[in-house]
């Protein structure tokens, strides 16, 4: 005996609402629902009247039953239309909502599209005039030197259009020559990655121009084109020249006049010991005696003002400072103390007499340690600055002198000092203190910023 399954365990039909089939069906293609339609109505037509035809009926019940199918069919036709017409309008009226929305967000994303497009051309506009109003000659030029795009300062540097520049090649433009020169910015802009510069000639040798070449890169690194830029410096390089002609004549003015006045100074002062030594009277020998103190700080203060004459005379430049620390005791008599230099190979971007600052230092030393036995000279590295420690262990400096011993004042009462060192390493951002202890040893530290040290052979890599 079979097992019989329960109505409601057994699995039901899914029943599928009228819309839905009707919407499968109006979803049809126009030409299988015509098909359909045309099909249905030729079986109507046969079917039901070989089915009349099969009934023995009088004629008249004939004609009215066909009257009556006739009627039906186009009953059923008329509802038929009537749906298609009704789900068509439908659909139709939801696809124009859905056209008139899209047609509101299409007209809204124009205006904005607009907006957008009035800005980037006034942004563009204001570019160009900023761009065209610069007076150096900025370019865009390929990696082979080809120019791509410029400004309007070519014209006004080298007589040639904007128009008449592109596709040339850089050097063809600004030294006439058929390839880069010697020492080419562009050239060794490939090599190192980064900013290069040069300083040249015009061609009619009336002046100078400076060239500047940096890369522009893509995502993966690899250079696409450059930023050339050519700056007149003719102006500048007179200016330069005629300032460094009027430091040396000045220089010189300074070192005739000092060593006139410093004679003058010398022949006073053996006269009034010529006059010291004919006179015993005792009011004349105490006015003398303060002559002869008067002419010390005049001789002190022409010390002191022909060391500062010579600060800033010359560029800066990278130096060892291992080096020039052991150039400055050289000059100094420092058999009886020990020294330590732990600097690695730090350079330092200083004046010139950068040797007289350690020199003064080390002087200062000899003269004020008293029991000192070493000097030591480190560093400590930063994130922003590098310390540069000159120590000695020594009786150092008392409290009350420390804020002073940085004054000009009282540098003119103890001779050339501290205070000159101060103002040589100021010229480079380099800043100077003193933080010994009393009793322990004297402490300058040097502080260097990231921008005015390096290291020889290595990257610099500030520690924390």
């Amino acid at each position: 005996m079979e097992s019989q399954v329960p109505d409601e365990v057994a699995p039901q039909k899914e029943k599928i609402p009228v819309r839905i089939r009707l919407d499968r069906f109006f979803a049809l293609a126009p030409l299988k629902i015509c098909l359909i339609y045309f099909v249905f109505g030729i079986l109507w037509i046969i079917f039901s009247d070989q089915l009349f035809l099969s009934f023995a009926m009088p004629q008249e019940d004939l004609i009215l039953i066909s009257s009556i199918k006739g009627i039906l069919f186009i009953v059923v036709t008329t509802v038929l239309l009537f749906l298609l017409i009704r789900h068509f309008t439908h659909r139709l009226q939801e696809k124009n909502e859905e056209l008139w929305a899209a047609y509101e967000q299409l007209a809204a994303r124009k205006e904005e599209l607009r907006a957008q497009y009035e800005a980037l051309a006034l942004s563009h506009a204001e570019w160009e005039a900023t761009y065209n109003a610069i007076p150096d000659w900025i370019s865009l030029i390929s990696p082979d030197g080809r120019i791509l795009r410029t400004n309007g300062a070519v014209e006004s540097m080298f007589g040639i259009s904007p128009d008449q520049v592109i596709g040339r090649n850089c050097f063809d433009i600004v030294h006439g020559t058929a390839c880069p020169i010697e020492g080419c910015p562009r050239m060794r802009m490939h090599a190192s990655r980064k900013r290069e510069s040069v300083e040249v000639p015009l061609r009619n040798k009336k002046g100078w121009l400076l060239i500047t070449v940096d890369p522009v890169v893509d995502g993966a690194g690899k250079i696409v084109s450059a930023v050339h830029i050519v700056r007149d410096i003719s102006e500048r390089t007179q200016e330069q020249k005629a300032l460094e002609q009027a430091k040396k004549k000045l220089n010189l003015l300074n070192y005739v006049t000092f060593n006139d006045i410093q004679n003058l100074v010398f022949s006073l002062w053996g006269y009034q010991q010529l006059a010291k030594g004919k006179t015993t009277e005792i009011s004349v020998i105490s006015v003398i005696k303060k002559e002869e103190e008067i002419l010390q700080k005049i001789s002190n203060s022409l010390k002191f003002a022909q060391a500062y004459q010579d600060l800033g005379l010359k560029p800066p430049a990278w130096q060892d400072l291992r080096q020039i620390f052991l150039l400055a005791i050289s000059h100094l008599d420092t058999r009886k103390i020990k020294h330590s230099i732990e600097l690695d190979d730090l350079t330092i971007f200083a004046d010139p007499l950068l040797e007289q600052v350690l020199q003064i230092l080390a002087d200062n030393t000899l003269t004020h340690g008293e029991t000192t036995t070493q000097i030591t000279l480190r560093y400590l590295e930063g994130q922003e600055s590098i310390t540069v420690f000159f120590e000695d262990d020594g009786v150092g400096i008392s409290q009350d002198l420390k804020a002073r011993i940085f004054s000009p004042d009282f540098q003119k009462t103890k001779s050339v000092g501290l205070f000159l060192a101060r103002e040589i390493l100021e010229i480079t951002g380099i800043s100077i203190q003193e933080t010994g202890t009393t009793g322990k040893g004297a402490r300058f530290e040097i502080i260097v910023p990231k921008e005015a040290y390096r290291f020889s052979g290595r990257e610099k890599e500030p520690t924390p």
